[in-house]
């Protein structure tokens, strides 16, 4: 049976169900409220499948941040670099851009959207974004990201701090790389986002989308998705260490 009460000790609602149920998955429980008529009980399950991946998702983005730091700190910051280079150049990356660079631009949108909300955005960590659109380009606002942008301002639904200061203390780059956009104090997660433009433009001549990353951590990012590589302005490539094609296949 379906018992979803408030537990003291974690403060909030979670499912204590009997044994038969506990292991039934959440949307499944909640395709059986509404058969049963349980409205009110199905909506507040709908927003647990938030809650209940929250933190599973919060710790792999803090585990990364703290083995890239302590490969940083042993090793140097090149090596970190190295280090996810390797491994988003290979089956990760290199697996997602071969089906990207096939779709159309709305296309990209939708599944980066797709993963973005999975990815616990916005001020309450559902998911939410915000987006913009003119001729040359679409905008996908987070405010802030659920990975990066919550470890740089802390957790406002957890209530713990930014992972930058105590008692955290993850690193960020020492100084300006071409693999942190040109710019120094850029925490070792979010150079993941950069390191994805550089290996864009080394198999296909351009991103197919650029960070807006904001030093102030108080201020949304965003990823920018240009309809057309020739309207895209030359500093996404010379802020890695490249020069703008002159032309595009």
């Amino acid at each position: 049976m379906l018992k979803f009460e408030k537990l003291d000790i974690i403060r909030r609602k979670i499912r204590q169900d009997d044994m038969k149920d506990l292991g039934v998955p959440t949307h499944d429980m909640i395709k059986r409220c509404i058969d049963e008529g349980k409205l009110d009980l199905a909506k507040e399950l709908v927003s647990y499948t938030i809650a209940e991946s929250k933190g599973l998702h919060d710790l792999y983005v803090d585990w990364t941040s703290d083995m890239l730091d302590k490969v940083a700190k042993k090793w140097g910051e090149e090596a970190m670099y190295q280090l996810l280079r390797d491994t988003q150049g290979t089956w990760m990356m290199k697996r997602s851009w071969k089906g990207f660079i096939k779709m159309n631009i709305y296309e990209r949108l939708w599944l980066n959207a797709e993963v973005f909300r999975a990815h616990r955005c916005g001020p309450k960590q559902m998911g939410e974004l915000d987006f913009t659109e003119d001729n040359e380009k679409i905008i996908m606002s987070c405010n802030p990201c659920g990975s990066g942008g919550r470890t740089r301002r802390g957790d406002p639904v957890d209530k713990t701090p930014s992972r930058y200061g105590a008692p955290y203390n993850f690193g960020k780059t020492s100084q300006a790389y071409p693999w942190s956009w040109s710019e120094k104090g850029v925490p070792y997660y979010c150079i993941h986002c950069a390191i994805n433009e550089t290996l864009m433009i080394e198999w296909g001549g351009w991103p197919l989308w650029v960070t807006e990353y904001v030093e102030d951590p108080g201020k949304p990012c965003a990823w920018v998705f240009y309809k057309r590589p020739e309207t895209m302005p030359e500093k996404y490539w010379t802020r890695l260490g490249f020069k703008k094609p002159d032309k595009f296949e």
